[in-house]
């Protein structure tokens, strides 16, 4: 940097600052490898746009690590996804074992009431599971909770 600046021609800029400034950058000119209190301030000068050409490259810096960020949890989500799948159908499979041996055990009148809970409880999720849950009324939810609250004694 300091090679350019021979090679550049320089400008006079007047800035006013307040006296107690003024002392301080002297004593830390005085105290430094700063020649004079011009190439003391040209340094802070440089040292403010490189910080400031660095916050302009900051949005593509960051919009670069997400982007290597998504590469790497994309195996990770796809994982998540079929292990999700995998856990519906467990859980769909349970139901029915469930209902068949409820239906066995208990007859048609334990049965057909188990078919129940489980088409409300089912009409209820999906009613909840497609809309955002700040558009869901408290009165909605508690409702959500109390599918089969009787078999729960809740």
């Amino acid at each position: 940097m300091e090679i350019e600046n021979k090679q550049e021609k320089l400008v006079r800029i007047a800035i006013n600052i307040p006296e107690s400034k003024r002392d301080m950058i002297q004593k830390v000119v005085a105290k430094s490898s700063y020649n004079n209190v011009s190439e003391f301030v040209r340094a802070g000068i440089d040292k403010e746009l490189d910080i400031q050409m660095y916050k302009d490259s900051l949005d593509f810096v960051v919009k670069e690590l997400s982007k290597l960020i998504d590469m790497k949890l994309d195996g990770f989500i796809n994982s998540q996804r079929k292990l999700y799948a995998n856990n519906v159908r467990i859980s769909a499979v349970n139901t029915y074992a469930v209902g068949e041996m409820m239906k066995r055990i208990l007859g048609d009148e334990f049965h057909n009431d188990f078919i129940g809970i489980v088409k409300s409880a089912r009409e209820k999720a999906n009613y909840f599971v497609s809309r955002k849950t700040e558009d869901i009324s408290k009165e909605e939810l508690a409702d959500f909770y109390s599918i089969g609250n009787v078999y729960r004694k809740e």
